[in-house]
C-alpha cells in the first residue's frame, strides 16, 4: 500500500509539473530585489551633529523604517552630515553630503555599502547619470558673478573624477542620454545648459534677465523650467528638447509670488508657493490651489515636495533639532498619512 501511494503521489506531482511547464501564459513572478525596492526614501539632512543625518524608508504598505543606512551598514563609513540629495542608476543609490564633500554609494535595493567617493568635490549639490558617468554640481562659493562653481564628472566604472567649470551649477537631470543643468539659485543665474555626454558639446538657453531657474522637469519631449526673479514675476518656460528653444512662457504672477518645486504627473503641473500646492494643466494658463498646510517651521516649511503615483508628498523641516514630518495627500488635497522622520527631511526619492 505504501508503494502504491508513493507512485500515485509521484504521478500526480509529475502531471502538475508538466502542466505548469506547458502553460506558456504563466509569467515569472517579480521577485523582490531587496528590502527597499517598493517604496520611497526620505533624505534627512541632519544638523551640525553628524549622528543626526539619516535616511528613512516608507514602504508601499505604509510601514516606516528609520536610519536604514546605519541599520544595514553598522560598521561602514558614515555618509557625512548635511545630506543634500540622492540620485540613482540601475543598481546603485548615490548619497551626497554637502558638508563632508563626498558621495556614499550603496545598492539601491538592499542599501548595502559599496564605496565612498571623496575627490573633486566642494559643497556638492545634485547629480545625474548618462553614458556611464555621473555629473554632480558643486557650489564652491556663494559670491554672485564669481567663477567658483563647477561640475564633478565621475567615471562609474572606476569612480575616478574630473571637473569642469560651470557658474551657478545647481539642479541637474538626465533625459534621453542628455544632461540638463539649471543654472540658478537664490535669484542668481538665468540659463539652462544642455550637455551632450557623448561629445561634451554644450548649448546655453538664456531665460532672460532675472529669470532664475529653481526647478526643471521633462514631459513629452519638452523641458519645463520654473523661475522666479527679483521683479516678482514668476514664470514657467516650456523648452523643446529637439531644438533647445523656448516654445512657450506662462506668467504666474497673477496667482503666486515665489513658486518653487515644480513636478509633473499625467500632464498636470504641480508646484508650491509657501505652504500651498497649486496645479496647472500642461496646456493651461491659470493655476488653481490644491491644498495648503500649516507649518510652524521658520526655514523648513514645504522643505521638499513631489507628486508620484496619484499622491502628493510633502516634508516639513520643523525645528531641525528633532524629527521632521512627511505628509501624503491625495491629488484633491485630502491628508492620507503622516510620518515623523529624521532631522531636516529635504528630499523624497522613489525606488522604481
Amino acid at each position: 500500500m505504501k508503494k502504491i501511494n508513493k507512485f500515485l503521489v509521484l504521478a500526480l506531482a509529475s502531471t502538475a509539473f508538466l502542466s505548469s511547464c506547458s502553460n506558456d501564459d504563466d509569467a515569472t513572478p517579480d521577485l523582490p530585489k531587496g528590502d527597499y525596492d517598493t517604496g520611497y526614501f526620505v533624505l534627512n539632512e541632519g544638523n551640525a551633529n553628524p549622528a543626526t543625518a539619516s535616511i528613512s524608508f516608507i514602504g508601499n504598505d505604509g510601514t516606516m523604517e528609520d536610519d536604514v543606512y546605519r541599520t544595514v551598514n553598522p560598521t561602514s563609513p558614515e555618509t557625512g552630515t548635511y545630506l543634500q540629495s540622492m540620485f540613482f542608476d540601475d543598481y546603485n543609490a548615490y548619497i551626497i553630503s554637502g558638508n563632508a564633500d563626498q558621495i556614499t554609494v550603496v545598492d539601491r535595493y538592499t542599501f548595502e555599502y559599496k564605496t565612498t567617493i571623496s575627490t573633486d568635490f566642494e559643497n556638492p549639490r545634485y547629480g545625474a547619470i548618462a553614458n556611464g558617468k555621473a555629473y554632480v554640481t558643486n557650489s564652491a562659493g556663494w559670491e554672485l558673478g564669481s567663477a567658483d562653481d563647477f561640475v564633478t564628472v565621475i567615471n562609474l566604472s572606476d569612480y575616478s573624477t574630473s571637473t569642469f567649470a560651470m557658474e551657478n551649477a545647481e539642479k541637474v537631470m538626465e533625459e534621453d542620454d542628455m544632461i540638463y543643468f539649471a543654472n540658478g539659485y537664490y535669484g542668481s543665474g538665468q540659463t539652462i545648459t544642455v550637455l551632450n555626454p557623448s561629445t561634451d558639446a554644450t548649448t546655453i538657453i538664456d531665460l532672460g534677465d532675472g529669470n532664475s531657474p529653481n526647478s526643471i522637469v521633462e514631459e513629452d519631449d519638452n523641458l519645463y523650467v520654473l523661475t522666479t526673479n527679483f521683479a516678482g514675476t514668476p514664470n514657467i518656460f516650456e523648452i523643446s528638447t529637439a531644438s533647445n528653444t523656448i516654445t512657450n512662457t506662462i506668467d504666474l504672477s497673477g496667482v503666486v509670488t515665489s513658486p518653487r518645486l515644480l513636478n509633473i504627473e499625467d500632464d498636470i503641473m504641480y508646484f508650491t508657493d509657501a505652504t500651498s500646492v497649486y496645479k496647472l494643466d500642461i496646456n493651461g494658463t491659470t493655476p488653481s490651489k490644491v491644498l495648503e498646510y500649516t507649518s510652524t517651521s521658520l526655514y523648513g516649511a514645504m522643505y521638499s515636495f513631489t507628486v508620484e503615483d496619484d499622491k502628493i508628498y510633502i516634508t516639513d523641516g520643523g525645528d531641525f533639532a528633532s524629527g521632521g514630518t512627511a505628509y501624503e495627500y491625495s491629488l484633491t488635497g485630502s491628508l492620507l498619512n503622516t510620518y515623523i522622520v529624521g532631522v531636516g527631511p529635504n528630499g523624497l526619492y522613489f525606488n522604481d
